[in-house]
């Protein structure tokens, strides 16, 4: 027998499961389709550390997956952790960068637009030649890790700060 509650409530799931699978979707598309680019298996570049780096403030990168095009294109899907607290200096991106927050929380803010506050499961977009005023871990205990995928001319950086 059904009650207006079930109901009610299968109404207001079923937005949320959506959005989750859309989520989870999204990320195995950025691991796939840049795995399809090499035959080295995930595992084995994900424990090389010579697709690892630190920098001065903690920030650990690991790229999981590069391919190059015959034009000169470089494919990345880079997993980043960021220590509990640690920030970026104003910087700039030279193409759209795609990211799905996987641990903690991150904050960002683009020149002209509000902070935004982004968790475990949510994705984003990092704009192309736009000022980035604020890339941080807003969590004081916890690290921040999550998954970028992107696209740069051979041996550009992703990260330009001016």
């Amino acid at each position: 027998m059904s009650n207006g509650y079930t109901s009610k409530a299968v109404e207001v799931m079923t937005p949320n499961i959506e959005r989750d699978i859309k989520r989870r979707l999204l990320l195995a598309g950025m691991v796939g389709a840049v795995g399809a680019f090499t035959a080295t298996p995930l595992f084995a570049q994900i424990t090389s550390q010579g697709n690892t780096t630190v920098s001065s403030d903690g920030i650990v990168r690991t790229i999981l997956q590069s391919h190059e095009d015959n034009e000169g294109n470089e494919f990345r899907l880079v997993m980043t952790t960021y220590p509990p607290g640690v920030g970026l200096p104003v910087h700039h991106h030279p193409s759209a960068g795609f990211n799905y927050i996987l641990e903690g929380i991150a904050e960002s803010q683009y020149v002209d637009e509000p902070i935004l506050t982004f968790r475990a499961g949510d994705s984003y977009q990092d704009k192309a030649n736009a000022q980035h005023l604020i890339f941080r871990n807003a969590d004081r205990i916890n690290p921040l890790k999550y998954l970028i995928t992107y696209t740069t001319q051979k041996g550009q950086p992703f990260l330009m700060v001016p």
